[in-house]
């Protein structure tokens, strides 16, 4: 850990700017200092922007210890989700299932465009016999948060649905935080 010092303090009092100092630390830390050396910055950061956005204040010991638990929660993680056996097992993705008799069931997705600046919003419902019946697209700007798109296509989906008197029908999206939400 002295060494590792050393090296910050020789990096620092080189009177550089904040951005080159960062890179040349990250040269002269071994890989277990550099981590905790970014996760640092990062927790600092995330500091920074709980205090600007949620008038939260943190006390440096707790910016420093979120610091230094963060490379092995990483780990842990990492660890976790790596299978236990040599054999890997394919990747099972959900697959879309039809709704109970008599329902229908509508699915909703959003897309992001930057380069045009808008927000795309697909609906699509089905029947019971998972029978195409409608679909429809729509798009509108400025681009916004994925949440608040996917929140936007679920609206624009229920007004859709209400226009048409479907009922009852079931509603799907993959965005969590707006599922939550609802």
């Amino acid at each position: 850990m002295f060494a590792a010092f050393q090296s910050m303090s020789g990096v620092i009092n080189q009177g550089q700017d904040s951005a080159r100092i960062v890179f040349n630390m990250l040269q002269v830390l071994n890989g277990g200092d550099a981590a905790l050396f970014c996760c640092t910055l990062w927790s600092i950061w995330k500091q920074r922007n709980n205090k600007v956005w949620n008038e939260v204040i943190d006390t440096q010991r707790f910016v420093f210890e979120r610091a230094k638990t963060l490379p092995d929660d990483w780990k842990t993680t990492k660890d976790f989700r790596q299978p236990t056996s040599s054999m890997q097992r394919p990747v099972q993705y959900p697959r879309w299932q039809k709704p109970m008799e008599g329902r229908f069931k509508c699915n909703i997705d959003a897309s992001f465009s930057k380069h045009l600046n808008r927000v795309g919003i697909g609906t699509c419902i089905r029947d019971d016999s998972s029978s195409f019946v409608l679909a429809r697209t729509e798009w509108f700007s400025p681009l916004c948060d994925v949440h608040v798109g996917e929140a936007l296509g679920l609206l624009s989906a229920l007004e859709w649905v209400h226009l048409l008197q479907l009922e009852p029908i079931n509603f799907e999206l993959d965005a969590k935080r707006a599922v939550d939400s609802f």
